[in-house]
Parts: C-alpha cells; sequence; structure tokens
C-alpha cells in the first residue's frame, strides 16, 4: 500500500526542470513588465506632458521589491 501511495504522489509532483522553467519564466515576465511600464510613464511624460503617478508607483514598488529581495537572498546564504 506504501508503494502505491508513493507511486501516485511521485506523478504529481513537479521535476526540477519544471520549476526552473517557471523560474525563468516568471523573470523574464518581470523584466518584460517593468521596461513597458517605464516605457509608457517616459511617452506620457514627453509627448502629453502628463505625470502618471500610479505608473510611477508601480515601477517603484517593483523595483525596491527586487532591491529588498537580492539583499534577503544575499543575507540568508
Amino acid at each position: 500500500m506504501e508503494v502505491l501511495l508513493s507511486t501516485i504522489a511521485s506523478m504529481f509532483k513537479p521535476d526540477e526542470r519544471f520549476v526552473m522553467h517557471r523560474y525563468y519564466s516568471t523573470r523574464l515576465s518581470m523584466i518584460v513588465g517593468m521596461i513597458l511600464i517605464v516605457i509608457w510613464f517616459n511617452y506620457e511624460l514627453i509627448a502629453n506632458n502628463h505625470v502618471r503617478w500610479d505608473l510611477l508607483v508601480i515601477a517603484g514598488v517593483i523595483a525596491i521589491t527586487k532591491l529588498m529581495a537580492m539583499a534577503y537572498y544575499r543575507i540568508a546564504q
């Protein structure tokens, strides 16, 4: 019975490749999203002379979160 349960559980356990692909895709989407937000903010500022504070806040929060995560992982290891 124990062998059967461990076999069934191993079928649903993701392997390392799945975890790494998920990590890389999340990282890539975060980079692309950050670039698009900064481009959109600059476009609104230059073309329309309008400061979009919401875009600035989102870009700032993403940058601060990234820096805090880098500092945490540096200290934690």
